[in-house]
């Protein structure tokens, strides 16, 4: 059988795989990050087990985003490379049957290569934990 050569096919997936690379270096990084909140969403959902007030939780989750995303400028807001408000993390419990709801949403700015310009992205992370006691 002849080889057809450069074809449309040929054309479009060559697009679609400069589509992906581009896609990975401009969002992978902070879809990467969120993984890292994620995690640290969980083990605020699990630190309501032991701590029956939410603010130890928010004073965990403030001191950990912290360390996980520290500012390069001294003038970002937390001093966090994410943008995050406080009120933005909501921890709702409820009393029958136990479980613990905590939400946290953040924006995280990415630049945009060969574009330029700026896009901001909106993550909403959300955990339910059960907080009925174990039984062995």
């Amino acid at each position: 059988m002849k080889s057809r050569g450069f074809t449309f096919v040929t054309f479009l997936s060559l697009v679609a795989g400069i589509g992906a690379v581009y896609w990975l270096v401009t969002y992978g990084p902070a879809y990467w990050d969120n993984f890292e909140v994620h995690r640290i969403v969980r083990q605020a959902a699990n630190l309501c087990y032991r701590e029956h007030e939410d603010p130890p939780v928010r004073a965990f989750v403030m001191r950990e985003l912290q360390r996980a995303f520290p500012a390069n400028d001294p003038q970002a807001p937390n001093g966090l490379s994410i943008d995050f408000d406080p009120q933005d993390l909501r921890i709702e419990r409820t009393e029958q049957p136990p479980l613990v709801n905590v939400w946290l949403t953040y924006h995280r700015s990415v630049n945009l290569p060969i574009v330029g310009g700026q896009r901001e992205l909106t993550f909403v992370d959300h955990v339910e934990q059960d907080l009925s006691p174990v039984k062995w």
